[in-house]
């Protein structure tokens, strides 16, 4: 659903995991064993959904589909996960801001988070206890040993050609947040 409101998006529309003969046969001789959520200090923790090393991978590539353009830039849902192609999405969507994202902003959105929008304001909201690819700070962790928390990042590419990032602010308005790609640090 994050796709449709910005210009653009990174999709996994690709996956032959997402489409729907896929699901149903995986329910066809009773519910799937569910997964346990991972290690909460590794940002790409297994969980239902998401390749770990050793898994079969198959060949498909993430696309960029466009959206409504509501809001301006590109969008890439579940930023931290690793899809069945064992493709990083951040690090495929960095190369897709490279090559299409000049002077574009880039949000990467976290499985477990997600960027809540009322009016110009803007909040990021995410599961508490799950893990993601936003550090809380050097040598920090929460109560539960969390070091990577879920969350936003802002991405664009520079003058040289090269991604740049930085984690959005938990809350603020829409409108500063959507200028951020002229410098976000």
């Amino acid at each position: 659903g994050a796709i449709c409101w910005f210009d653009s998006g990174h999709s996994d529309s690709a996956d032959p995991e997402t489409y729907r003969q896929y699901k149903l046969d995986k329910f066809k001789d009773g519910e799937p064993e569910k997964s346990k959520a991972g290690n909460n200090n590794n940002p790409f923790a297994y969980y239902s959904g998401n390749a770990q090393e050793g898994d079969s991978k198959e060949e498909w590539s993430y696309i960029k589909v466009e959206g409504l353009g509501i809001w301006p830039g590109m969008v890439c849902p579940h930023y931290d996960r690793i899809q069945s192609n064992g493709s990083p999405r951040m690090e495929d969507f960095d190369q897709m801001l490279e090559q299409f994202g000049q002077y574009e902003l880039g949000l990467g959105i976290d499985h477990n988070a997600a960027l809540e929008v009322d009016g110009d304001d803007f909040r990021v909201v995410s599961i508490p206890g799950e893990a993601g690819s936003v550090p809380i700070s050097d040598n920090e962790e929460e109560e539960d040993g969390t070091t990577f928390v879920p969350g936003v990042w802002l991405k664009y590419v520079d003058e040289e050609g090269n991604v740049q990032r930085k984690v959005c602010p938990r809350s603020g308005s829409l409108s500063d947040l959507l200028q951020e790609v002229n410098d976000p640090e």
